[in-house]
């Protein structure tokens, strides 16, 4: 009997504590979608990829104050342009007033102190890919809203906590002037922030009484689906799942320092046989993986890589699957199971996979880094309380989105360029930029396809001969395994200073609703 009764009372504190747990949140999601043309398989040819960048809608400030903002695990600070900022690429945006708002306070230090009249303040500039921005140190409050955002702020519609955030006030015209979204709000990790105070993710563990749960989990919509993107706060959907949650551990103090998301993968399997990618000298081998909203593709050491893409083999049908085993809590391992409708984009007898060779500092060590690739097809929960990494296949919608317009635009081919075969180093160099051999040899001439044909058609080999494309300085598949740089290299903090990586070739809500 008192067993009985001491299980009814264990159930009904359960209850009420689920019932003090904040309510989540729901924030859609609208697409930037853009292409960018990567070579085939065999290097003869290009093959546009489908990539996207996922925003929804904040507001800061008293009376609040609407942005529009790319959620991404892979940057660590929240990113807003002020009025103080009159370069273009703020002007073309929604620019954040702190004379406007009533709760705004001025920072002299990353540390989160007030700045006092007459004091100087501390400034942080950031690189992203071929762009930079400079900004000041602000608190205000924060909400998150409900949907599209379009309603008022509301204890039902919207979450709101003081935050500590980058009010840019000086920024490059490229890349931000061509992105449709003001700024970035970071969920990343510690390590990627300017201080503590401005880690979103750690504001949530640490706030007493937090209206929001440190936890928060992605949607994100198949390409060819009729449904929406999404981001929750404060808990996950199961209607977004097909079937269970497995949990992955977080290493806590390792992922904090390093600002990711990372969970450990024991190998890669291609056809059934184990590739060995995280072979070392260790007992246990493992490799990390940082999952990453805020990237497109997948990414991970060259020589790593190179192995993965020689196991593919080339184009001929049918492209086999590739399964990766994680560890998951409390043992054992779980599968993540990409097909070829996943990972590869294919034209004729063409086709170009979505995984990129990346040069990461050393602090970081041979990391691999999940992106969109994966995470539509997977529906994750990142949980900050238990430092664990939730997966399961998403749920996605069987109706296929339908628009003639789209599919005339994304399927049309892109103009052909004036045929001007030469570098233009010193306008490159008047923005701001590399010279154009060291824009190629970084990879940004696919990333950032505009800036390539505009100035540095010969080093990025957008030149034709005899209406053929040249091959001279691709990027080729095979060349992953050789000595050359990586497409993609990661100065600085960490790859925080290469958030924006993708070109913009044409803007396009792609949400059922319209903003």
């Amino acid at each position: 009997m008192v067993a009985a009764w001491l299980f009814v009372t264990a159930l009904l504190d359960m209850a009420a504590a689920r019932l003090l747990d904040p309510p989540m949140l729901n924030v859609q999601l609208q697409e930037y979608l853009s292409l960018y043309e990567r070579p085939t398989h065999d290097g003869k040819g290009r093959i546009p990829l489908h990539v996207s960048e996922y925003y929804g809608k904040i507001s800061l400030g008293n009376p609040p104050q609407d942005f529009d903002v790319v959620f991404d695990t892979g940057s660590g600070n929240i990113v807003l342009p002020t009025l103080k900022c009159s370069d273009e690429a703020c002007t073309e945006h929604h620019r954040f007033s702190s004379t406007a708002s009533s709760s705004s306070r001025q920072l002299a230090l990353e540390d989160g102190t007030l700045l006092q009249p007459g004091q100087d303040r501390d400034t942080t500039t950031i690189t992203y890919g071929t762009g930079k921005l400079t900004g000041e140190y602000i608190k205000d409050t924060m909400c998150l809203k409900q949907g599209l955002g379009h309603q008022p702020n509301t204890p039902s519609t919207s979450r709101c906590l003081d935050v500590d955030f980058l009010g840019v006030t000086q920024e490059s015209r490229f890349p931000f002037t061509e992105l449709p979204f003001d700024g970035i709000f970071g969920l990343g990790l510690t390590g990627l922030s300017a201080g503590p105070s401005f880690n979103f993710v750690g504001r949530l563990v640490s706030a007493n009484g937090s209206p929001i749960k440190p936890v928060f989990a992605f949607f994100l919509r198949r390409m060819d689906a009729e449904e929406d993107s999404e981001i929750t706060f404060g808990g996950y959907r199961t209607d977004r799942l097909q079937g269970e949650v497995t949990w992955m551990p977080v290493p806590k103090d390792e992922a904090d320092e390093k600002g990711y998301w990372l969970v450990t993968m024991r190998d890669i399997y291609v056809r059934g046989k184990p590739l060995h990618i995280c072979d070392d000298f260790r007992e246990n081998p493992r490799c990390q993986v940082a999952m990453d909203t805020g990237t497109a593709l997948m990414m991970g050491p060259r020589h790593s890589v190179g192995e993965l893409l020689n196991a593919l083999g080339g184009c001929t049908a049918p492209i086999p699957s590739i399964t990766f085993v994680f560890d998951k809590v409390g043992g054992g391992t779980v599968d993540i199971t990409l097909d070829a409708e996943d990972f590869a984009e294919v034209k004729g007898d063409d086709c170009a996979f979505a995984f990129q060779p990346v040069d990461l500092p050393p602090h970081l060590g041979p990391m691999w880094v999940f992106g969109q690739t994966a995470l539509r097809k997977y529906y994750t929960i990142y949980d900050a309380s238990t430092w664990q990494v939730g997966i399961g296949l998403a749920r996605h919608a069987t109706t296929k989105r339908q628009s003639s317009e789209q599919a005339s635009e994304l399927g049309s081919t892109p103009e052909k360029q004036p045929e001007v075969c030469e570098d233009d180093n010193k306008d490159m160099v008047w923005n701001h930029l590399p010279g154009c051999k060291s824009f190629a040899s970084m990879g940004y001439c696919p990333r950032f396809a505009p800036l390539a044909k505009k100035y540095c058609r010969l080093s990025c080999d957008l030149c034709s001969v005899d209406g053929e494309v040249s091959t001279k300085s691709q990027i080729l598949q095979e060349d992953v395994t050789g000595n050359s740089e990586a497409a993609v290299q990661v100065k600085g903090g960490g790859m925080s200073v290469s958030r924006a990586r993708r070109g913009s070739l044409r803007v396009r809500s792609l949400n059922s609703q319209e903003t």
